[in-house]
């Protein structure tokens, strides 16, 4: 049995230590929130900050290999770790990359990767974009928090910040890379993204992307350039515009288990999670066939509330063919927090489809209110 830690104790963890059992791993996680859905299940629960140095340090103590669940964490507390002879995968300076989008935005252009034309801006400069332009805060957001679509040099937010001109999309996809440090590399076929209007979250989404196959390759082999080109050792998830133009645009990038990616576990031969196992113990990676049409459904909190969640309709969701629910764990809601999501499989994309719907109108989460 092997040790491993995981830093961020969230559903991506989750589900990590639900591939990792499989394997015989020994899970240590670290998380701030008492009742993360990691809490209950792994070997070893560890209450404190991911942010902080010390934290992580005292907290890698006897695993072989530390990992993370999420970006926003302590580089320093991953670099001493490192120091240590302890395997960090991803790498702490991939880490520091990923956290700035701008750093992030400027590797992409100097390393010849197709992005949107930007600029990095500080409030009182002069623009150098056309609006409207796309305006992302350089550190912490995530679920379309920190971005915003700018109409007038007016609506900007005064902070320093990543400026983007417009993309007129076609669709958004994602493509999956898992690369182990012997440089073995495997790239899931890109999955297609459709954001809820108001939430700016995934809604749902379907595998393999309805989109040329010349493109499916074309992004799949960006991915894996990228994933070569920064030695990632371990799952990178590059998002891409798919443009109106026919063009493949970079978004950005996680070096770690993908939302996407989800719907690996129940769509491909290997799930992105045992795949990320494998990568970071240099097991073989798996080959990331897609045996069925696959889609997922959210599910969101609702707008209206904070409180204890309630799933309602769960006998008619799970009547539907093909149908399989995963809850998160999550104890308390808060508008379109993810509490958990629907994997769907189906023999034909025009199935998948009515699947989707089908499920999509069979449950709804009731949040009973929280007296402050």
């Amino acid at each position: 049995m092997q040790r491993v830690g995981i830093v961020g104790g969230g559903q991506l963890g989750r589900m990590l230590i639900q591939a990792g059992i499989d394997l015989d791993l020994r899970i240590k996680v670290l998380d701030s929130a008492p009742d993360s859905p990691c809490a209950g299940i792994a070997h070893e629960f560890v209450l404190g900050s991911v942010r902080e140095a010390d934290v992580i340090e005292r907290f890698a103590e006897g695993v072989r290999v530390l990992t993370i669940e999420l970006e926003d964490v302590s580089v320093e507390g991953l670099e001493r770790v490192a120091a240590k002879g302890i395997q960090v995968s991803p790498a702490p300076h991939i880490v520091a990359l990923i956290q700035d989008k701008g750093r992030q935005r400027s590797w992409y252009a100097a390393n010849g990767f197709p992005s949107p034309a930007y600029q990095l801006w500080n409030p009182g400069e002069p623009i150098q974009l056309p609006f409207p332009l796309i305006q992302k805060s350089l550190r912490g957001g995530y679920d379309g928090k920190g971005v915003q679509r700018v109409v007038a040099p007016a609506a900007l937010w005064p902070v320093p910040s990543l400026l983007e001109a417009e993309v007129a999309i076609a669709k958004e996809i994602s493509v999956i890379v898992a690369r182990s440090f012997r440089g073995e590399m495997q790239a899931f076929p890109a999955v297609e993204s459709v954001f809820h209007p108001e939430a700016h979250v995934v809604e749902y989404l379907q595998i393999p992307a309805d989109i040329p196959a010349a493109v499916q390759e074309e992004a799949q082999q960006i991915a894996m350039d990228i994933a070569e080109a920064l030695k990632v050792v371990g799952l990178l998830a590059v998002e891409f515009f798919y443009g109106t133009d026919g063009k493949l645009y970079v978004n950005e990038a996680s070096p770690r288990p993908h939302n996407t990616g989800h719907v690996t576990v129940k769509a491909c031969w290997v799930s992105q999670f045992e795949q990320h196992w494998r990568a970071l113990l240099g097991l073989p990676l798996g080959v990331p066939y897609v045996h069925s049409y696959g889609g997922l459904v959210n599910i969101l909190g609702p707008a209206g509330g904070h409180g204890h969640p309630r799933l309602v309709g769960l006998s008619t969701l799970l009547s539907i063919p093909g149908v399989s629910l995963h809850l998160y764990g999550k104890k308390r809601s808060s508008p379109f927090r993810k509490l958990g999501h629907v994997l769907v499989l189906a023999p034909s994309r025009e199935e998948l489809q009515a699947r989707l719907r089908a499920v999509q109108q069979a449950f709804r989460i009731e949040v009973e209110t929280e007296n402050f």
